[in-house]
C-alpha cells in the first residue's frame, strides 16, 4: 500500500525486474549470560550470481535482557556495485551505525520474532571529476535516517514442538524499510522484503536455510529522472552458526559429610 501510494504521488515510474543470488552468514556468539558478539556477512550477486550486486559486513554487540528480549548496537559497511538495466554511475559505499531491539514469543509451535531497527546512514556522494580514472570522486557524505520493522515466523516440521537438532523447519518474514528525517527528497518507503525459506537445524549451534526473497526497492529519479522500482526475485542461502565462548562454570565442591 505504501509503495503504491508513493508511486502515484510521484507520477512517472519505471519497473526493473532482476534475478539475484544472496549468500548470508549470521551468528550470535555468547561471551557471558547477558552479552554476545554478532557477526553477519552478505555476498549479494546479480544475474543469479553472474555479477556482483552488493557486499555487506555487519558486526555488533548484543545484550540479552532475558531469553525473549535482546538489544543490539552495531556497525554496517555496504559496498554497492553496478548492475541491472539502470546501474549506478560507479561503485559506491555506505557506513552505518544502528541500534535495534528484538522480541521473541511462541504461539503453539510457531516461534515469532519482532525486530525494530534504527539506522544512521552515511552514504558516499559521487562528484564528477575528469581527472579520476572512474570519472568521479567521493569526498562528501549524505546523511539519512532509516527505520526497519521485521516480523518473522518459524515453524518446526513433523511432530516436534520447537526447532531442535536434526530437524527441518519453515520460516517466513516480511521487513519494511522507512526513510525519514532528511531534507533531501525521499520516499516514505525505501524498500520491502518478503521471504519464505526451508531450513535444517544440524546441531544446537547452527542451521542452513534456502528460500525465495522478493525485494521491492525504490530509487527516486534513477531512470533518467523517473522513479525506478526494482522488483528483485532472489534465491537466498543462509548459514547461521552460533558459538558459545563462555568459560565453563567451576562446579561447587560438595560439603564433607559429618
Amino acid at each position: 500500500m505504501l509503495l503504491s501510494a508513493s508511486c502515484v504521488a510521484h507520477g512517472q515510474r519505471v519497473t526493473d525486474r532482476n534475478s539475484h543470488l544472496w549468500i548470508s552468514h549470521f551468528g550470535d556468539h555468547k561471551l557471558s549470560d547477558h552479552w554476545s558478539f554478532h557477526t553477519e556477512v552478505h555476498i549479494r550477486q546479480a544475474e543469479m550470481g553472474a555479477m556482483p550486486q552488493q557486499l555487506l559486513i555487519r558486526p555488533a554487540i548484543n545484550f540479552h535482557l532475558n531469553p525473549e528480549v535482546m538489544f543490539t548496537a552495531g556497525y554496517s559497511y555496504y559496498y554497492n556495485y553496478r548492475y541491472g538495466a539502470w546501474p549506478i554511475k560507479t561503485g559506491s559505499w555506505e557506513h552505518q551505525a544502528y541500534q535495534q531491539i528484538q522480541f521473541t514469543a511462541r504461539v503453539g509451535k510457531v516461534a515469532l520474532q519482532h525486530r525494530y531497527r534504527m539506522e544512521e546512514r552515511f552514504i558516499a556522494l559521487q562528484n564528477a571529476d575528469a581527472s579520476s580514472e572512474s570519472g568521479y570522486t567521493f569526498d562528501t557524505y549524505l546523511y539519512q535516517s532509516r527505520f526497519r520493522l521485521r516480523l518473522m515466523a518459524t515453524l518446526p516440521l513433523g511432530k516436534r514442538e520447537k526447532v531442535e537438532p536434526k530437524a527441518w523447519f519453515l520460516s517466513a518474514y516480511d521487513e519494511l524499510f522507512l526513510n525519514f528525517g532528511d531534507n533531501a527528497r525521499l520516499d516514505l518507503m525505501n524498500q520491502n522484503r518478503i521471504s519464505g525459506l526451508v531450513g535444517y537445524q544440524f546441531n544446537k549451534q547452527g542451521n542452513v536455510q534456502v528460500g525465495y526473497l522478493l525485494q521491492t526497492l525504490q530509487r527516486p529519479g534513477a531512470a533518467n529522472g523517473a522513479d525506478l522500482v526494482e522488483m528483485n526475485s532472489t534465491l537466498h542461502v543462509i548459514l547461521t552458526y552460533n558459538l558459545d565462548l563462555r568459560k565453563p562454570k567451576t562446579p561447587t565442591p560438595a560439603e564433607p559429610a559429618r
